[in-house]
């Protein structure tokens, strides 16, 4: 066992939680694969009850004994980079320090934890305008307002604005599709109501970016507290974004509507994302400097990140597949390959941000 995993504990299961439709996540679900959700899908279904339930007490006990036993060490950025390299994700604090910060001194304290999340995922409306074969079958289109799922929809946004909204410093909308495709999403940012939040800081956009055009930027009253936006583009390419991994995407509104945000000064943090497999590995380069040109005399803070590409039980990919593209493997053929243009990022720097590796950690000699 990590020392390192004695010496610092993860704050996800005690402050991050992921809403999916049929599930609840303190972390993402390749991650840390406990769903905690304790109920079926009633009317009456308290997702309270959940984040206090039985299933997630062992989580957070996981993370005070140091054992870690339901993460995933090796896919897990943050656990990759405590444990391979000499930094400490933000994830993570001192043990003691967390201890004093969170009252908890046994395994009774965590049992009796009544914290609410400070960190509320979106993930329980998958409609999107694309889609990509990492993560759907098919495109997913917006539900029929009188349907069970979009009801379902309305109803988890009600129980976290009645349930955790008090507590809440940071919205991410969406984990599961875009949130200006969804009708719920995109009204909910249009409409949004800063009062139901108090101690609000930020929202996260995790989108595509095809429809956050400079109409849309302009259109949403959540706009003052978007200061962080995600777009995972997964290719350095046209033809790569188009044809392979973000079926119905359109590379050049992409590129527009990034330079468009590029030059907006209420957003702080900007990250574009690359899943990585054998399909675009050798275009690592290439999205760096395709993003990196845009935000270059930008007063955002451009965020490179690369992830592996895992299996999603939603996708085209089959397990197997998914283990004949992962690059990342050292028993993959062109795994040699790889590496070497994985060290062509290493070390490279963006205008205020960073470039990470990120779950690759293990994989670059000397980090």
């Amino acid at each position: 066992m990590s020392e390192k995993l004695q010496k610092y504990v993860c704050r996800n299961p005690f402050t991050y939680l992921d809403v999916q439709y049929t599930s609840q996540w303190i972390c993402c679900p390749s991650w840390a694969p406990t769903d905690i959700r304790l109920e079926t899908m009633a009317k009456d279904e308290d997702l309270l009850n959940n984040w206090r339930g039985e299933k997630v007490l062992d989580i957070r006990k996981s993370m005070l004994d140091g054992s870690y036993r339901h993460c995933n060490h090796t896919i897990c950025p943050a656990l990759s980079k405590l444990i391979n390299t000499d930094e400490v994700p933000e994830e993570f604090i001192e043990k003691e320090e967390f201890l004093k910060t969170f009252n908890i001194t046994s395994a009774e304290d965590v049992e009796n934890y009544q914290g609410l999340p400070e960190y509320i995922l979106f993930g329980f409306d998958r409609s999107c305008n694309l889609r990509c074969p990492s993560c759907r079958k098919e495109q997913v289109p917006n539900a029929h307002i009188d349907s069970d799922r979009f009801k379902r929809e309305v109803f988890l946004l009600e129980q976290i604005e009645e349930k955790f909204a008090s507590n809440v410093k940071r919205l991410m909308i969406t984990g599961s599709g875009d949130p200006f495709y969804s009708k719920l999403y995109r009204n909910y940012l249009i409409d949004f109501d800063p009062k139901k939040y108090p101690k609000l800081e930020e929202i996260q956009i995790i989108t595509n970016g095809n429809l956050l055009t400079e109409k849309m930027w302009h259109s949403l009253g959540a706009r003052p507290f978007i200061k962080r936006i995600e777009i995972s583009v997964d290719a350095g390419t046209q033809n790569t974004y188009e044809n392979v991994t973000r079926l119905n995407g359109d590379w050049h509104k992409l590129l527009a509507n990034i330079k468009f945000l590029s030059t907006q000064d209420s957003i702080k943090h900007f990250i574009v994302s690359m899943v990585v497999s054998e399909y675009n590995y050798t275009e690592m380069e290439q999205f760096y400097n395709v993003f990196n040109e845009i935000f270059a005399e930008s007063k955002i803070s451009l965020h490179i990140h690369y992830r592996q590409h895992v299996h999603w039980e939603t996708g085209v990919y089959s397990p197997s597949e998914v283990k004949n593209i992962s690059v990342f493997d050292p028993h993959h053929p062109k795994h040699t390959d790889f590496l070497q243009e994985l060290m062509k990022i290493h070390g490279k720097k963006t205008n205020l941000g960073a470039v990470v590796g990120h779950n690759f950690h293990h994989l670059i000699p000397g980090s």
